[in-house]
């Protein structure tokens, strides 16, 4: 493409209206789903993190346990190895609370504020 047809090009649409306009708020609604997407990205950072910190405290926790009182870890693996299906459910509920806490509730109420 040449350097005149791209000027004619250029011209003729800068001489002429769109065939389209934007609603008076649209500048708003842009604003508020770019700060609604980087809000669910914290929120969601945030649980993460929370929950590698719980993993991490109930290594640590375990690893102390292993060194200075073996006979409890035992105890508290056999536990859990006879009530697996309780002690599962118990920590994806907890997981469940602590992910609606720190992420859905934030969002929903964040959604529910600017409508």
């Amino acid at each position: 493409m040449n350097k005149e047809n791209l000027d004619q090009i250029i011209e003729h649409t800068f001489n002429e209206e769109p065939e389209f306009c934007l609603p008076a708020n649209f500048s708003e609604k842009v604003t508020a789903a770019l700060i609604r997407r980087e809000q669910w990205k914290t929120d969601l950072f945030e649980y993460l993190n929370i929950a590698g910190i719980l993993i991490f405290l109930i290594a640590v926790a375990s690893g102390t346990y292993y060194f200075t009182n073996k006979d409890m870890l035992l105890q508290i693996y056999s536990f859990i190895s006879q009530n697996l299906l309780q002690v599962t459910l118990v920590v994806f509920l907890l997981n469940f609370i602590l992910f609606a806490d720190r992420v859905l509730l934030r969002l929903l109420f964040s959604r529910w504020n600017r409508t």
